[in-house]
């Protein structure tokens, strides 16, 4: 095997996962400011790119000051902060729903 092309090769999955969280990012934060902007019933939305945008970056660099700080993070944090928004509450959504729908059946066989 040719170092040559392992290098070649580790730039391009380089190049593209530094795309695809250019992507990511810009579309979260796309979605963030239409959000907000229909949350307070604003009529333009680019009135607050620039107020959202120095928001975020403030808040990666307090959240996140350093690399090792991150992986600690992730080593020691992640797992429950991603077990409750991604598993315990929709599972209290899908339980509110079923109990919901059970009210309803009760309330028109009444």
């Amino acid at each position: 095997m040719n170092t040559g092309n392992f290098i070649r090769i580790e730039a391009i999955m380089a190049g593209m996962w530094f795309i695809t969280i250019y992507f990511r990012t810009a579309i979260y934060f796309y979605a963030s400011v239409i959000g907000l902007t229909q949350i307070f019933n604003l009529k333009d939305h680019r009135s607050i790119i620039m107020p959202l945008g120095i928001i975020m970056i403030v808040f990666s660099l307090i959240i996140h000051p350093n690399v090792l700080h991150s992986s600690q993070y992730n080593r020691e944090a992640w797992l429950p902060y991603g077990s409750m928004y991604g598993l315990l509450l929709p599972l209290i959504l899908l339980g509110a729903q079923a109990i919901r729908k059970k009210i309803k059946i009760n309330e028109k066989a009444r």
